[in-house]
């Protein structure tokens, strides 16, 4: 299992990123994609989840339109049971962090993930669209 998260800088300080980016690789983070979207830089990153890190990067706060399409079938929120019909389970949903991500039905770059969902927010190209995620 995956964990994913972003940094972001401004591009007029996009050689910040560089230490940024340095640091995390310690804590066994890899860049996944790197996205400018005209006022800032966006490092896209990704690390298996039982890595032992000390410190996590802040997803991005302000969301300008930041994209890139995904492989990923059935998404994060996906879960199945096998238990019998009568019984009452509950389904856990993996913690991944509220933010910007690859659109796992591959139809736009990036699909924003609110930390229990996929929404309607997707982005192409830098441009905000809508569009109903798939079940």
């Amino acid at each position: 299992m995956q964990e994913y998260s972003s940094v972001s800088v401004y591009i007029s300080e996009h050689a910040k990123l560089t230490d940024k980016l340095n640091a995390l690789a310690t804590d066994g983070w890899a860049v996944v994609s790197i996205v400018s979207t005209g006022s800032e830089v966006v490092a896209y990153l990704s690390r298996a989840k039982n890595s032992s890190a000390t410190v996590a990067p802040t997803p991005v706060a302000h969301v300008t339109p930041v994209p890139t399409p995904a492989s990923e079938q059935n998404g994060w929120a996906s879960a199945t049971s096998s238990a019998p019909a009568n019984t009452t389970t509950a389904v856990k949903t993996p913690s991944v962090p509220a933010d910007w991500y690859k659109d796992p039905a591959g139809r736009y770059e990036f699909r924003y993930w609110d930390g229990t969902k996929w929404t309607e927010h997707v982005s192409r190209g830098g441009v905000r669209y809508s569009d109903p995620p798939t079940p």
